[in-house]
């Protein structure tokens, strides 16, 4: 179906799920441990953290996390 007229209001994409919001500090804690952690954690530990955000959401704090680790290499 294509839209005929653009919406009369903002909303966010149907089925994106999740509300947003993260634990400033489970956030904080995980910055400052980030370059220690080992992969395998980092990888659980973004897991974690972005259950049940939204897809613009998560991938929006996934690339935080990248642009520490390569600020840290």
């Amino acid at each position: 179906m294509t839209p005929s007229a653009p919406a009369s209001q903002s909303t966010n994409a149907q089925g994106s799920g999740g509300t947003g919001n993260v634990d400033p500090a489970k956030l904080s804690k995980l910055v400052q441990e980030w370059g220690r952690l080992p992969a395998a954690q980092q990888q659980e530990a973004l897991q974690q953290l972005t259950q049940g955000l939204s897809p613009r959401h998560r991938e929006a704090i996934e690339n935080y996390f990248r642009n520490i680790a390569a600020s840290q290499k």
